[in-house]
C-alpha cells in the first residue's frame, strides 16, 4: 500500500533535477554523443541519454505521488510551504533545496574517454544518492 510522504517528495527531488539526478544525467550523455564523431559510440551515448529521460519520467512520477496531498493538506504543506505554494506541489526543474537545475552539473569535456570516466563518476555518485533515499523512505511500495 503506497503512503505518501510529502517530505520525502521534497527529497526525491534531488534525483529529477539535482546536480546527480536524472535530467542531468540525460543531457551528458546526450550532449556528450551529439559532440562525438564516432558514430557506433553517438548511438550509444545517445541511447544511454534517451534511457536516463525515462529514469526522469520514474522519479518525477514518484516524486509528484508524495508531493500532491501538499495541494490539499495544509499539514502535508507545512513539509515544504515554497513549494506547496509556487510550485503547485508538483516537479520543475529543481533539486531538494529548490535550487534550479543548471548546465553546470554537466561534465562534458569533448574527449571521450575522459567523459566516460565522468560517466562513470556520474552513476556511482547516482547509485549513493539511490542508496541513501531508500533508508529515508519507510514505504515499502515506493
Amino acid at each position: 500500500m503506497f503512503s505518501a510522504c510529502p517530505r520525502f517528495g521534497a527529497i526525491l527531488l534531488e534525483q529529477f533535477g539535482g546536480a546527480n539526478g536524472e535530467l542531468a544525467a540525460a543531457m551528458q550523455y546526450s550532449i556528450q554523443g551529439i559532440n562525438t564523431d564516432d558514430p557506433m559510440l553517438k548511438d550509444l551515448l545517445m541511447d544511454i541519454g534517451t534511457e536516463e529521460l525515462s529514469h526522469l519520467e520514474v522519479i518525477g512520477t514518484l516524486a509528484r505521488m508524495h508531493l500532491k496531498p501538499m495541494k490539499t493538506s495544509r499539514e502535508d504543506a507545512d513539509a515544504d510551504p515554497l513549494l506547496a505554494i509556487t510550485e503547485g506541489s508538483g516537479v520543475n526543474l529543481f533539486n531538494s533545496r529548490g535550487n534550479a537545475w543548471t548546465a553546470d552539473y554537466l561534465k562534458i569535456t569533448g574527449q571521450p574517454e575522459v567523459d566516460l570516466r565522468n560517466n562513470i563518476a556520474a552513476e556511482a555518485r547516482a547509485k549513493i544518492t539511490y542508496g541513501r533515499l531508500i533508508d529515508f523512505c519507510d514505504d515499502q511500495g515506493t
